[in-house]
């Protein structure tokens, strides 16, 4: 949540792709039990981030990569293909490409507080 918090304050652009929606809705409902609840918190998410749409070239670049998360492969090809800054995730190390920085929320966080001070 605190990253969510830095996206909005510094008001930075942060996208999610339209696949990370419904994985993100179904662990905040495993996590909650509360439909009130979730759509609470999945509004508040969408107040902070846009949604990246995952299209037909996305999936099938991701599918020709042949990385052992394919997931991850969509998420990066997509973060990619719509040109955004970083990949933010605590499971870097199945991102097998460095074209586009993949970094923990902690350093993109740590990043941008140095950003400030300075």
């Amino acid at each position: 949540m605190e990253l969510f918090r830095k996206v909005k304050e510094i008001r930075a652009g942060a996208y999610i792709t339209a696949a990370s929606v419904t994985d993100i809705f179904f662990i905040i409902r495993k996590e909650t039990h509360d439909t009130r609840r979730l759509y609470v918190v999945m509004d508040n998410i969408f107040r902070v981030v846009s949604v990246l749409s995952v299209t037909e070239q996305d999936i099938k670049e991701a599918f020709g990569k042949k990385w052992k998360d394919f997931e991850d492969c969509v998420q990066y090809t997509t973060g990619k293909n719509n040109r955004i800054d970083y990949i933010i995730t605590v499971n870097h190390k199945d991102y097998e490409d460095d074209l586009l920085p993949v970094i923990t929320p902690a350093a993109w966080i740590e990043m941008i507080d140095h950003t400030q001070r300075n």
